[in-house]
């Protein structure tokens, strides 16, 4: 994967009509519809560079988009449900152990301060503990979910997403840290950019279709480290491609 790659993916093809399209679903993502056709072209994007593909797919197919888009969105809110979940069920349990002890350890300790002192920084550090393994989950979900998007793109069904050997194959490679890497530094230049778009009416025009184009560049960096995989790992395509299957 080069920078030149990923910069020239984008306009590639007949990109002009591709990114007017792109960039009116953008701006209609507000009637929620648009988004799924969005998501799904986005998970065919990494599809058809995982099967090697040049330059980005004609936005078509409206239907078949939205299935998978919807696929897509399922898994991603599946795994950012781990934490959520995890985050609530130890706060309640936190919170309910701290509640019993402080009340019938009151009577015991009333009038030891150092006590009182010793078990209130027992609970803190058990609290910073539990913290720190949920934020320790956290960044695990936030790492391992663009890989399962990844084999979701190339098996085409939910159920790939959850292969723990399948995503743990990619996400363990050094490509795909290095795509999650180069994730992290795209972004910082959208906030400057929809700065300078918002200085004139043009800009505001075409901000839809630049957030299209950088989404599309953010694509082709998860593909391309899912294609290295593919080959260090022998080919091994996990079944049928998407475009061969429906999401489950």
């Amino acid at each position: 994967m080069s920078n030149a790659d990923v910069l020239s993916y984008p306009i590639r093809g007949q990109w002009l009509e591709r990114t007017i399209l792109g960039g009116l679903l953008v701006f209609g993502s507000v009637l929620v519809v648009p988004v799924f056709v969005l998501v799904g072209y986005f998970v065919r994007v990494v599809e058809t560079t995982l099967e090697g593909a040049d330059e980005p797919p004609s936005l078509e197919g409206w239907s078949t988009l939205a299935k998978r888009g919807i696929g897509a969105i399922v898994i991603t809110v599946a795994y950012l449900l781990v934490p959520l979940v995890a985050g609530i069920l130890l706060a309640i349990g936190i919170g309910a152990i701290g509640y019993a002890g402080l009340t019938g350890l009151a009577p015991l300790v009333g009038g030891h301060g150092e006590l009182v002192w010793g078990i209130s920084l027992v609970a803190a550090l058990l609290a910073a503990l539990l913290s720190v393994v949920v934020f320790g989950v956290t960044l695990l979900v936030y790492y391992l979910l663009p890989a399962a998007l990844t084999r979701y793109a190339r098996v085409g069904t939910t159920s790939a997403a959850f292969d723990r050997d399948g995503v743990a194959s990619l996400a363990l490679t050094r490509d795909y840290f290095f795509a999650m890497a180069v994730l992290q530094v795209l972004p910082l230049a959208v906030p400057v950019i929809v700065l300078v778009c918002l200085l004139t009416v043009v800009g505001i025009v075409a901000l839809p279709a630049i957030l299209f184009l950088f989404a599309l560049a953010g694509c082709r960096v998860l593909g391309t480290a899912g294609v290295t995989s593919s080959v260090t790992n022998g080919g091994r395509t996990d079944g049928k491609s998407a475009a061969q299957m429906e999401p489950e």
